[in-house]
């Protein structure tokens, strides 16, 4: 899976790993969900050289081996 967006800042959810967000929270589990059942995640800051287009490419790798 891989999503892009224009916001050049990777959420801190996703790029360092912290607490997550309390039970009663109305938001803010998803990257949490990600990052718990992913093989493996990242991401990548982009930037055209002497452009203004800019951004981040967010992934994650799910095994989905059926067992």
């Amino acid at each position: 899976m891989t999503v892009w967006d224009t916001d050049p800042e990777v959420p801190p959810a996703f790029s360092h790993p912290g607490a997550p967000p309390p039970q009663d929270a109305e938001h803010g589990r998803g990257l949490h969900l990600i990052r718990a059942c992913a093989d493996a995640w990242g991401a990548s800051v982009l930037s055209e050289a002497g452009g203004t287009k800019a951004g981040k490419l967010m992934w994650a790798e799910c095994g989905g081996e059926a067992g």
